[in-house]
């Protein structure tokens, strides 16, 4: 991503090249596309984690994994960051369903073995935990 000086010191866009958007000053006179982009490619594990709280709340699912909790995990076990709902996509699951996302209830999985697992609870099957 180029970013241009005389629009950043004219302020008027963003400074990304060609992008006319309004820019935030807090936000190195970028608009918030670009910054996102630009944090994502300083830390992408950062973002994806941002990312798992915010789907979480969202779904009013309990989450108590910590950043550096999540680090680990995802250097533990090799967790790539990919983009799409394609059917071979790494997706965080619960093991058990009956809890929340925990650092000992959360596995790696395809989507497409997320998706066919369903939303199961204690009652279908014997939760491990």
């Amino acid at each position: 991503m180029k970013i241009s000086d005389a629009k950043k010191k004219e302020g008027k866009y963003c400074c990304a090249y060609a992008c006319r958007n309004k820019p935030n000053p807090r936000k190195a006179g970028l608009c918030h596309k670009h910054y996102a982009r630009l944090r994502k490619s300083k830390d992408p594990v950062y973002d994806r984690y941002n990312k798992f709280i915010y789907k979480s709340k969202k779904r009013g699912i309990e989450n108590s994994v910590t950043l550096a909790e999540f680090r680990k995990f995802c250097e533990k076990t090799g967790y790539i960051i990919t983009k799409g709902y394609r059917g071979q996509s790494a997706t965080i699951d619960r093991r058990c369903n009956a809890h929340g996302y925990h650092i000992w209830n959360m596995q790696i999985l395809s989507n497409r073995a997320n998706a066919s697992k369903g939303n199961k609870t204690r009652d279908d099957f014997v939760c491990p935990f």
